[in-house]
This record gives structure tokens, C-alpha cells and sequence, in this order.
């Protein structure tokens, strides 16, 4: 098969980051993993990732944003595309299938949405939501744009924007 490589693994083995969003999972990461992720920025999570052996070791964070130059797009895009943020970490890991999922989703309105998922141009709100992570312990943070049509525009914008401001 042409499409198929075989890759020598690094020397130092390849480091392995565990989700986590409550203490069971938070233990196991602690314990096992070469950090934690998490998608919401629970300073909690850390802590007992820290108790349970994870001191030190990276800890990588989540954030969904929309960003657009309409917040009134961004926000229907997010109901369309994420609408199952609202619904915690602890709902989302016990749904089997697709068919649960909408089920599950159902009644979730934008106003539900822009709670956990900031939308539209405001550069603020993006950085607000960043900060969130930082604020509670996260060393590495992740933006996800929601909406794969809206990516090269959003990566122009965050180059132009969303990174200075948050390097300052």
C-alpha cells in the first residue's frame, strides 16, 4: 500500500496526554500520562492531576471559539456544528451514538451556546476565554475554530489579531 509508512519511534518513547474532567480520569492522568488535557478550564482537574502524579507535566487545554466577522453567523454555525458543548464533559462521554447526541441536543438554543463558546469578531471575548485556561493552571491552550469553511479566514485573523494580543 503506497499510503502506508512506518515510522522509527523517538528514543525517549512518545509522550501521552490522558483527558480528564473529574477525579477518576484526573487520577489516571496523574498517575500514567505524560500530561492532561481538558476542555474546560477547571482549575480542579489540575489539582488533583497534580495529587495524583502529575506535578510538573504538561497540562493542555481546550477552548472552542467562533470566530467571524458576524457574531449572528458564528452563533448559528456553533448551534449547528457544537451544540453538545453545553451539555459538560460527564454527558458527552456517556452518549453512545449519533441518534443520542441529537437527542441530547435537541432544546439547546444559541443564547446555551454563547455561554461556553464565544462567538463573532470581538477580539475580547476570545481572549477572555483563553485566559480562563490560564487563570486556571493550563500551560498549553488550544483554539478550536468551529466551522472548517471558516479556517483560512480565522487563521489570517488570529496571525493579525488574536495572537499579539495574546502574547502581550
Amino acid at each position: 500500500m503506497p499510503e502506508a509508512y512506518l515510522w522509527d519511534r523517538p528514543d525517549g518513547g512518545v509522550p501521552i496526554a490522558v483527558a480528564a474532567s473529574g477525579p477518576s480520569s484526573s487520577a489516571l492522568a496523574g498517575e500514567y500520562a505524560d500530561g492532561v488535557i481538558a476542555v474546560e478550564p477547571d482549575a480542579k482537574v489540575l489539582e488533583l492531576f497534580d495529587e495524583a502524579g502529575g506535578g510538573g507535566k504538561p497540562r493542555f487545554g481546550q477552548v472552542a471559539i467562533c470566530w467571524g466577522p458576524d457574531e449572528a453567523d458564528c452563533r448559528k454555525r456553533v448551534l449547528d456544528q457544537w451544540r453538545w458543548s453545553p451539555l459538560g464533559w460527564k454527558v458527552n462521554a456517556e452518549l453512545p451514538g449519533p441518534d443520542s447526541f441529537a437527542a441530547a441536543t435537541q432544546f439547546v438554543r444559541e443564547e446555551d451556546l454563547v455561554r461556553t463558546v464565544p462567538c463573532g469578531p470581538d477580539v475580547d471575548k476570545h481572549v477572555e476565554a483563553f485566559n480562563k485556561y490560564v487563570d486556571a493552571g493550563f500551560t498549553h491552550v488550544a483554539f478550536v475554530q468551529v466551522g472548517g469553511e471558516s479556517q483560512p479566514d480565522f487563521l489570517d485573523w488570529a496571525e493579525r489579531e488574536l495572537l499579539p494580543r495574546l502574547r502581550t
